[in-house]
């Protein structure tokens, strides 16, 4: 199947910046900024039918079930972005980190042999602390501020699954930087790899 030109994948627990970070790369690197694919499907005429259908399918104990509903977004999004240069908020990583178990490697084994790796993958973190009080200053009732205790298990699938598959990534502590020294770092870093990539082709 067609696959975007290139692909940054940034990751991470919610608060640490992802989507200000993928806007900041898409105006500053010429990416194309693609946020939920899914929503590309279901979302017309100004109505949303991604998030009740996102949020029954996290309702569902199968995670066989919710890793292949997030893998075929995945598949979507590489067939409508071929030959493009995007960004994502979220990807393979995020998806294993949520609902990868030993029961659905398989289905892990089969997205990455379909679709290959992003580019980079650029995870950021931050303390619990600090992802608290960011998810707090965003809205001080966002359920996510109750799964903060939840961000060190989520890291550590997320690294557990880059060195297992070999994904090409950067982390990035975010504690006590503003958004343009994040930006700055990922940037050149990201400049780096892709001009190495273009080098090897």
């Amino acid at each position: 199947m067609g696959r975007p030109s290139v692909h940054v994948s940034v990751e991470g627990f919610d608060g640490v910046g992802k989507t200000t970070l993928c806007k900041r790369l898409a105006r500053d690197m010429g990416l194309t900024f693609v946020e939920k694919p899914l929503r590309l499907l279901f979302d017309h005429d100004g109505q949303s039918r991604y998030l009740p259908i996102r949020d029954e399918v996290n309702s569902c104990p199968d995670r066989r079930f919710t890793s292949m509903f997030y893998g075929l977004g995945s598949l979507y999004l590489y067939g409508a972005f071929a030959g493009q240069r995007i960004v994502t908020d979220r990807h393979l990583l995020s998806n294993y980190a949520w609902s990868g178990t030993d029961d659905n490697a398989g289905v892990y084994d089969f997205l990455i042999a379909e679709l290959g790796l992003p580019t980079i993958t650029v995870v950021l973190y931050a303390s619990k602390e600090t992802i608290a009080k960011r998810l707090s200053l965003r809205d001080e009732k966002d359920k996510d501020i109750r799964r903060v205790s939840e961000s060190e298990k989520i890291y550590g699938k997320m690294r557990g699954f880059i060195e297992k598959r070999g994904v090409p990534s950067i982390w990035v502590d975010t504690d006590g930087k503003d958004t343009e020294e994040v930006a700055d770092e990922v940037e050149k870093s990201i400049e780096r790899i892709i001009s190495d990539a273009g080098k090897r082709d």
